[in-house]
């Protein structure tokens, strides 16, 4: 039998009754060596002979590491070697002979027992040479002597390095204190008392100058862009020549300055007396839903001489900042588990609603905000939360690779995932079942349709995220789901009386934005549209009920104005515009026997051309030609050119004859109308990048920038007059900039750039590499990282062209078809038809 020790506590039956140890801050040891110790009894005494007590079971040993002083560590072992020199033994004793050699916990540990490197002892054991173990905040020696224990270095750090560190550290502060005295030099009398006062109460000096450089309104003046600050086009600095003609309307406009200030604006019988149309400018909420959580002062007034309105025609919009009461007070991380960061998801949001929400709108900001803010499920739910987000990391130029997708690291990636895994698991939750006895179960369907609201609105954010990564295939599919779930609520019904008015407007608003949302993808996916009427539910006149489109205020810089964006007039002027898009894809790509699109007859491009010219006449003053200045006011008028462009551009060399009575027939032909709308394309697109560039996310502009190369590379391969090819090689290489832009912001305009630059010449190919900076062969014959699955067509203007076969010209098809011979063969790319 075994020998084992005694597990009893007094000093009569201790198997060894005088063996003490000394222990960290007077402690008792854990683990096996407690059983070797006396209850009690200050002093040294010899060992006693073991008894061999009855068998028992070993103890299971504590978890912990020798500290290589004498001192018992964690895992109860004791360092033989300094216990032996500092009792007087001669011979040390070896603390493995005390258990014996089959007691596999103590075999384990004793291979552990190798002292450790210390990187940097502390300064009591350099001044004495003393071996330090490094343990903080007060290593071994210094306990057993019961001195003062101090560290020069941080954890981990080497003498060397502290030295290093510490001399940065007087650099700094060094700066710190030079800065001041440069503020205090050179600074105006009233800011230099004000720096002198901190400094008086014994403010930190890192925390004076970080409030003069960021803190202080004065100096912000210095910080933001200059007033009259334009961006400059590349290659020809001017606007074409052929743009510039008396009657395109878009040159006499305030944005491009060409018209005096004080010119008259051409009067519109549709618009709103001008007293309804300051409403859109009053600081105040007119609903509760949009109500601020605090009693919110009025703005100061503008300065002296300030025009407000003529703000925005004089910064970049990426200048401007969101004001939003609750945008300041939400806490995403209450609605999220991918972050804790509220202040950069109070950013994400922001960047979010600045650059995109205007154009592509798939809920009420106010509503979904306040909801977030006071943590109510009605209007806001964790898939929303997660999906906007992510696109917030897309629109954020603080993330530096957003349009890596497909990066685990980037924090897009995580909301994404969080919000498909999300609205899987919300998705498949069915609808309470109906119990008459029950007078809570009418309400438990209603809160389960309020549900189904915001994930459809989840949906389609979706669907747009999927289009950006490259995969708008796979992305169709959320809308579809979104459309079933929409049936399943009768969505596009009219709204039951007896639901409230909150619900009742997120309904009827998310209605249209199903539809407007399913018109442009069908009309320029050439898909059969999933809706041939509009929602039963009509739009109310923005002017009149602006808190039923949220209307969004921003707020640029050195300025206390807030300017509305009219979100309203854009919401409405886009879903009626888009209404005009669904019924000519109705007609052309609608249900028939034959996969292939139809050509629309003369009478029926007639019909299409007069709504929407009697469309453009009637927008409100903000949306009109000479108004437009914020990038979704251009946009609209963009893609109003681009699908007129695309309307008339198969009966550009017909007239419009004799057609039946009771029709209006246009002043100019068919040809005159398309050429005037090409030399209008171009125009908005050019305002766009002189006041606000090319750098900001914009979802829809790479679609634009697109078809204007298209456009401008099949007019130089048509034209042979040197005065306008340069002016058309400065519009082709300002598209390929815009584009390249994009890219840095989502993966799709990769692949787009690629084909694009593709079909341009070697001399327009040398022009990009002096002008706008990129390298040609490494963006058509580079490797992609990944994979695009698009069927979006690649920029076909023109429905008759993929007559013959619909989806042969998808961006995912002609991306395949390039060549892959190396530069300067002679067929460097596919051919582009």
């Amino acid at each position: 039998m075994k020998p084992a020790l005694a597990s009893s506590s007094s000093p009569s039956s201790s198997s060894f009754s005088s063996f003490q140890v000394p222990a960290p801050n007077g402690q008792q040891p854990a683990g096996p060596l407690r059983r070797l110790l006396p209850a009690a009894g200050p002093g040294e005494t010899r060992l006693s002979p073991p008894e061999i007590p009855a068998p028992v079971s070993a103890p299971a040993p504590a978890v912990g590491r020798p500290n290589g002083r004498g001192s018992v560590s964690g895992n109860g072992s004791v360092d033989g070697d300094s216990y032996a020199h500092s009792h007087g033994h001669g011979d040390p004793i070896n603390a493995a002979s005390l258990f014996t050699s089959s007691d596999p916990n103590y075999a384990t540990s004793s291979k552990r027992r190798k002292r450790q490197a210390t990187t940097a002892a502390c300064s009591a054991c350099r001044r004495r040479k003393s071996k330090c173990d490094g343990i903080r905040p007060r290593c071994s020696i210094c306990k057993e002597r019961g001195t003062e224990c101090e560290f020069d270095t941080n954890a981990a750090e080497t003498h060397a390095q502290a030295l290093k560190r510490k001399f940065g550290e007087l650099q700094s502060q060094k700066s710190t204190f030079e800065q001041i005295y440069d503020v205090l030099q050179s600074r105006p009398d009233h800011e230099a008392r004000e720096v002198f006062q901190r400094i008086r109460r014994g403010a930190d000096a890192a925390n004076i100058l970080r409030h003069v450089n960021y803190g202080d309104v004065l100096v912000q003046l210095a910080l933001v862009p200059e007033a009259r600050f334009r961006y400059d086009f590349p290659y020809m600095s001017d606007m074409p020549a052929y743009l510039r003609h008396p009657g395109n309307q878009y040159l006499d406009s305030e944005v491009y300055e060409a018209a005096p200030l004080a010119a008259p604006t051409p009067v519109n019988t549709s618009e709103p007396p001008p007293s309804q149309r300051r409403r859109l400018l009053d600081d105040a909420g007119s609903t509760s839903s949009s109500a601020s959580p605090t009693d919110a002062t009025p703005e100061p007034p503008a300065s002296p001489g300030e025009d407000p309105e003529r703000i925005a025609y004089m910064r970049p919009y990426q200048s401007a900042t969101i004001v939003s009461p609750w945008l300041d007070v939400v806490k995403p991380s209450k609605w999220t588990s991918v972050s804790s960061d509220d202040n950069l998801m109070r950013k994400l949001l922001h960047d979010y609603l600045l650059y995109d929400h205007d154009w592509f709108t798939f809920f009420q900001k106010d509503y979904f905000l306040e909801d977030m803010a006071h943590g109510r499920p009605r209007f806001c739910s964790k898939v929303l939360v997660n999906t906007v987000l992510c696109v917030g990391c897309y629109c954020h130029r603080g993330l530096q690779y957003r349009s890596e997708y497909w990066n685990p690291k980037n924090l897009g990636y995580q909301f994404l995932a969080e919000a498909k895994r999300l609205f899987e698991i919300e998705a498949e939750t069915e609808r309470p079942p109906e119990q008459p006895d029950n007078p809570n179960s009418r309400q438990k369907s209603n809160q389960w349709e309020q549900r189904r609201l915001v994930l459809i609105q989840s949906a389609l954010l979706l669907n747009l995220i999927d289009a950006f990564n490259g995969f708008d295939r796979v992305g169709w599919r959320y809308t579809l789901r979104a459309l079933d779930m929409a049936n399943e609520i009768q969505l596009f019904r009219a709204t039951r009386p007896d639901i409230g008015q909150d619900v009742r407007s997120v309904r009827d608003f998310t209605a249209w934005v199903f539809f407007g949302w399913q018109s442009v993808v069908c009309h320029h996916y050439f898909r059969v549209p999933l809706m041939k009427e509009p929602p039963e539910s009509s739009l109310p006149d923005p002017i009149q009920c602006p808190q039923f489109y949220s209307e969004t205020y921003v707020k640029y810089p050195s300025t206390q104005s807030r300017l509305p964006t009219y979100h309203g007039l854009l919401f409405k002027a886009k879903a009626d515009l888009w209404s005009i898009a669904n019924g000519i894809t109705l007609v052309q790509v609608g249900p028939s026997n034959s996969n292939l699109p139809r050509k629309l007859s003369v009478d029926q491009i007639l019909g299409f051309y007069n709504r929407m010219t009697a469309w453009l006449r009637n927008l409100p003053e903000p949306l009109s030609p000479r108004r437009i200045v914020m990038p979704h006011q251009l946009k609209l008028h963009m893609h109003y050119h681009i699908l007129l462009i695309a309307l008339l551009k198969p009966i550009v060399n017909y007239d419009w004859g004799n057609r039946n009575q009771g029709v209006t027939l246009p002043a100019m032909t068919p040809r005159e109308a398309y050429l005037d709308s090409l030399v209008y394309f171009e125009t908005t697109l050019r305002l766009y990048y002189l006041r606000h560039g090319f750098s900001a996310l914009d979802s829809f502009l790479t679609h634009f920038l697109g078809s204007l190369s298209q456009l401008t590379v099949e007019a130089i391969n048509t034209n042979e007059d040197p005065s306008i090819m340069e002016a058309l090689r400065s519009t082709l290489l300002l598209c390929i900039k815009g584009i390249k832009d994009q890219s840095q912001s989502y993966y799709i305009a990769r692949g787009v750039l690629r084909l694009q630059v593709s079909l341009m010449r070697d001399q327009d190919v040398e022009l990009l590499k002096r002008f706008v900076m990129i390298e040609a062969d490494d963006v058509i014959f580079g490797p992609l990282e990944h994979p695009i699955q698009s069927d979006w067509p690649a920029y076909t203007l023109a429905h008759e062209d993929s007559a013959i076969q619909p989806h042969s010209l998808s961006l995912t098809r002609r991306l395949a078809s390039l060549s892959l011979e190396p530069p300067g063969s002679p067929a460097r790319v596919g051919s582009p038809n």
